[in-house]
Formats: structure tokens, sequence, C-alpha cells
């Protein structure tokens, strides 16, 4: 049985509501109604086709919704782009094939597209590089800011770019199958990572298959099905058994439940 992640209490910080994304005839997510809370790690789990990703896309402003509404600290919101997203509603997102520059070094990825500069035009090398040391110090990640990111493994990577939520503070940090490429070893040291972050204050939307690893850091795990959320659960006494329950139920009804109300439900589908 694992342990989890305490529960969390924090206020929603991004709220959704009726959240609708069609591409031509076929409804991605249909009807989505979820709250991002204050200082929590929040799980998506859900099979393959089921609108996890696209949901995320949505909440980036990478794909434009075509039905709901977004409310950011209570305050009604669009999410009309990428750079709304990150820069007005404080969103980071970490994609699952990293989409940085393997020729750069590690601090010019960090700062790529949000350089400093010295009076509005000059590029501050020597600030971003000392900006970089710091932060890559604090976060114990095991790699040199002048290292180029393509000799960097594919955990080291990833870390790299959870680093780059934290050097512009974002408040909360979207991570699209962080471990879904590496190795357990390396896939350990990036949950201890998003661990850091909520301790930081940061709050963590985690999309991902390996089950173990949602359960390992997660606050509360929705359960995505067929593009709309049938299950969300607290993670208090959950086990990997639970989640295949919850993910290949029949009931298309929203659950709300903790660990303890879920266990008898997976032996009866056992």
């Amino acid at each position: 049985m694992s342990g989890g992640a305490p529960v969390q209490t924090g206020q929603p910080l991004l709220m959704v509501r009726g959240l609708v994304k069609t591409f031509g005839g076929v409804t991605a997510i249909d009807d989505v109604t979820l709250d991002i809370r204050e200082h929590e790690v929040l799980g998506i789990i859900g099979d393959n086709g089921a609108g996890k990703s696209t949901f995320l896309a949505l909440v980036t402003g990478y794909y434009h919704a075509d039905g709901g509404t977004f409310f950011h600290r209570g305050r009604r919101v669009e999410v009309s782009s990428p750079a709304k997203s990150r820069h007005s509603l404080s969103i980071e997102m970490v994609y699952q094939d990293l989409a940085m520059a393997p020729d750069l070094t590690v601090w010019e990825n960090l700062f790529l597209g949000e350089e400093v500069r010295r009076l509005g035009l000059f590029v501050d090398r020597v600030a971003m590089r000392r900006r970089a040391t710091t932060l890559l110090e604090q976060m114990q990640v095991p790699v040199k800011p002048n290292e180029l990111v393509g000799s960097l493994s594919g955990g080291q990577r990833q870390l790299v770019a959870i680093a780059r939520g934290l050097l512009f503070d974002r408040d909360i940090i979207l991570l699209d199958e962080p471990t879904a490429s590496i190795s357990a070893a390396k896939a350990a040291d990036v949950l201890a990572t998003i661990r850091s972050l909520e301790g930081r204050g940061k709050t963590v939307v985690l999309v991902s298959h390996r089950l173990e690893d949602v359960l390992a850091v997660s606050s509360r795990i929705a359960v995505f099905s067929r593009g709309r959320v049938s299950h969300l659960v607290d993670n208090t006494g959950l086990t990997v058994a639970d989640l295949f329950h919850l993910m290949y139920s029949d009931s298309a009804e929203e659950k709300v439940a903790t660990g303890a109300e879920l266990a008898p439900m997976a032996a009866e589908g056992a």
C-alpha cells in the first residue's frame, strides 16, 4: 500500500468549469470541471486517448477551448495563448518531449526566450549563468550550467526542464509524463524534485502512466476517461490496484472518495 502524500486543503488556484474541446467530429474533452489547488500535487491518470494531454494543452493556451470557463484565484480569465498562460496565470509547462535545444548549454536553455538584459538591450550572460548556478545548487540538480543539454541523460534533462519553472517562480508547474522514458533510479530523482516543489509552495499537475509515481507524490488524483473526469480521489491509502479499478470501471459519473472507501470497491472488482 502506498503512503502517498499528505492531503492538502489549499484554496483553488485555477478552477476549470465545463471545459470542452473537439477536433472535427471527435470530442476530446467533454464537460471537464476540476479545481487545481494551491500547494498540492494533483495527479492525472487515464488510458491512452482519455484527454489528459489535451487538458494540459487547454490550460496552457496551446489549444483554445470550444466551451467552458477558467477562473484564476477566483477571477474569470481567458486562456488565449501559451504566453498568456505563462505570464498572466503563472503556469509553466514541462512537455513530454522537453522542447529543449540540445546544442545550447543548460543555462541558455533555462532562459531560452526570456533572456535577462541590461538596459533593456544587452543580453546579460553573466547574470543568467549566476542565477542558473544558484538555482541548480539549491535544487541539488547534478549538472553544471555550462554543460550542453545534448550531453545530459534523460533524467537530468527533466530536472533542468522543471528548474525552469522555479527560475521564473511560476505558481503552477504542469508535467506531462516526466518519468516515461527514464530509468527507475533517475525517476526517483525527478519524484524527489516534485516533492521539493510542493515544499516550496508550488502547485504541480502530474500526468503519468506510471501509477506508482503518481501515488508516490500526489495528494489528489483525477481519473480521465473518454474526455471526462470520471473519478476524483484523495490519495489516502490508495494502491496501484485501486487506480486500475478506477481507470477501467464502467462508471461515467464523477466520484469523490478516499482510499479507505475505495479498498472494498477494488476487492469487489478483483
